[in-house]
This record gives C-alpha cells, structure tokens and sequence, in this order.
C-alpha cells in the first residue's frame, strides 16, 4: 500500500526513539562541556602555580618551601584578582555613567 501511514504505535515508537537520542545526545555533551570544564580549569592552576614556582624560586626560595605556602599564596591570588575586578568593574561603571550639569 504506497502512501499508507505506519500503525500509530509505530509512530509513537518513533518518537521515543528520538526523544531518547536527543535527550542522550544532550546529557553526553552536557558531560564532555563538564568534562573540558575540569581539565581547563586543571590546566589553569598548574599554569598558575608552575609560574609561581618559577619566580619563587628566582627570587632564591625554595622548593619544600614554595610546596608548604602554595595553598596560601593561591588563595591570596584568588583574592586579590576578585579584588581586581570588582575593581575594574567600578571604574567602569563610573566611566560610563553620565554626569548630569
């Protein structure tokens, strides 16, 4: 029969089909975007505390050392750039705002 449609079940049965891919397609991107979230960030602070390292030790510290302060000297890192940017953020707004005469 050319052009019959396909028994209703069929046509639900379909549509489960899709749903589903569509809905796991969406959960394995949502995992791998997580997923290279991680590793950006993981690859953020062993930048950040290889650079640290590099320059505490040029400035004649040493290594044991640098280890025991790293947690303190990322924190305080972490406080200043949020000091930062709040920072430039009020510039900002300042910069931006008309003044009124």
């Amino acid at each position: 029969m050319r052009g019959a449609r396909p028994p209703s079940n069929t046509l639900q049965k379909g549509a489960r089909m899709e749903r589903y891919t569509l809905e796991y397609h969406e959960a394995y991107r949502k995992e791998q975007d997580e997923k290279a979230k991680k590793e950006e960030e993981a690859n953020r602070e062993r930048t950040e505390k290889e650079s640290a390292r590099r320059v505490w030790l040029a400035d004649g510290g040493r290594e044991a050392n640098f280890e025991k302060e790293w947690p303190k000297l990322r924190d305080e890192g972490r406080r200043q750039r949020v000091i930062d940017a709040d920072r430039r953020a009020r510039e900002l707004q300042r910069s931006s705002t008309t003044s009124r005469i």
